[in-house]
């Protein structure tokens, strides 16, 4: 399984990090509200699935965003491979059992029971998610305990009103649109 050389670029020496500092930045970021996706991807054998919030736009022209994950769970060697192909499934309110489920309350191989799973020629993705982003990673840069990986964005499917599931301060909260007559029209673009 060829592998992607991943990059580092450090203006300087990253700094030792104390204790203290570890967790008051730990109980600043319970207060950074963030949206709840599944990032997705299909290997040779199987299809992996894991809750994150550290997803977010890098550019739009051409399109491209970041996940951040930690080196240690699962889904990290498949997105590690060359041109590795993944979805980030952005989920509704109300969709906090299958969060639950991928963040690692359920075994991996019963995950994508939860939820109305499909697969085309790429990375699997949730039917009715908010949106669908089908990327091909570019680009790797481990930091810390985790991999920045960046993808080229390939595909597009929204749906719905715009109703975010969110996650602060250690748990699932509500989404209240400012509009709630905002919605996005259905739409797929590949």
């Amino acid at each position: 399984m060829d592998t992607m050389a991943l990059g580092t670029h450090h203006v300087g020496e990253l700094p030792k990090f104390r204790e203290e500092v570890s967790t008051a930045f730990r109980g600043a970021m319970r207060r950074l509200a963030a949206a709840v996706s599944i990032v997705t991807i299909r290997s040779k054998r199987s299809w992996h699935g894991i809750t994150v919030t550290a997803v977010t736009s890098v550019s739009l022209e051409p399109p491209t965003l970041l996940i951040c994950i930690n080196r240690a769970t699962r889904i990290h060697p498949a997105l590690a491979c060359a041109e590795a192909r993944f979805c980030v499934n952005v989920l509704h309110s109300g969709q906090e059992d299958i969060a639950t489920a991928f963040g690692g309350r359920v075994g991996a191989d019963d995950r994508f029971r939860i939820g109305d799973w499909r697969c085309d020629d790429g990375a699997p993705y949730l039917a009715d998610a908010q949106a669908n982003v089908s990327c091909q990673v570019t680009a790797a840069f481990p930091h810390g305990s985790h991999t920045i990986f960046i993808g080229a964005v390939q595909q597009v499917r929204v749906a719905g009103v715009v109703s975010p599931l969110m996650y602060a301060d250690g748990r699932y909260i509500p989404f209240v649109p400012s509009h709630p007559e905002s919605t996005c029209q259905d739409s797929a673009i590949t």
